[in-house]
């Protein structure tokens, strides 16, 4: 985590923290026990620059392992990586790094940034950056932290829910409806998510953490 920072912040980048490690980072001040990589934001306008420090990431050990088109699907064969791909996963030993890309976007609502072809952001979280300490170490972060989490994981952001995913676009929710029966799937599955988020927080709103 820290040797990427270091190589990327000498070709001028700031990866920032994201999702499920942003998440550790406030609310357990420490990587989440069962999250299993890190996850790191940057700016879609310097993805150039990002692939051209490819060579020294992998110089030292970091290899390709899948990227992520706008589709949303995946694939290891890495055959051109100026492909218009949104997400770079990294491997180094057993550390894995994802790279999402965040690209302006404007909409009905006004500009909005788009994370990883998922889900947008209101604009005032990643037109500028905070900085954190995590681990003993200062990280980029997206502005107002505690608004950005709420944001992306609801009111229940600060209770551990184990398994618990980020918020997801609706117009991503909609492309998956190629099946127009799956929309009571996708409302079950809503409906039974909330059910399950209440019952964890009102055990643990009474002291019950386990």
């Amino acid at each position: 985590m820290i040797l990427s920072q270091t190589i990327l912040r000498n070709y001028g980048l700031e990866p920032f923290m994201h999702y499920g490690t942003m998440l550790g980072a406030m609310r357990e001040k420490d990587f989440i026990p069962y999250d299993d990589d890190v996850d790191f934001g940057l700016y879609g306008r310097d993805k150039q620059t990002f692939l051209r420090a490819f060579p020294e990431l992998e110089a030292n050990g970091f290899k390709v392992w899948y990227i992520r088109d706008d589709d949303y699907s995946k694939t290891s064969e890495v055959s051109d990586l100026t492909h218009n791909f949104r997400m770079y996963k990294l491997k180094r030993k057993d550390q894995e790094i994802d790279f999402f890309l965040a690209y302006e976007k404007n909409t009905i609502l006004g500009k909005r940034w788009d994370i990883d072809g998922r889900v947008t952001l209101p604009s005032r979280f990643l037109d500028t950056l905070d900085q954190v300490e995590f681990l003993g170490h200062t990280f980029a972060c997206p502005h107002d932290p505690i608004g950005f989490l709420r944001n992306m994981y609801g009111k229940t952001w600060n209770i551990p829910i184990r398994n618990t995913t980020s918020r997801i676009g609706w117009a991503t929710r909609l492309k998956k409806l190629k099946n127009p029966f799956k929309i009571f799937f996708y409302a079950r599955r809503f409906f039974t998510e909330k059910k399950r988020k209440n019952q964890v927080k009102q055990k643990y709103e009474k002291g019950d953490t386990k």
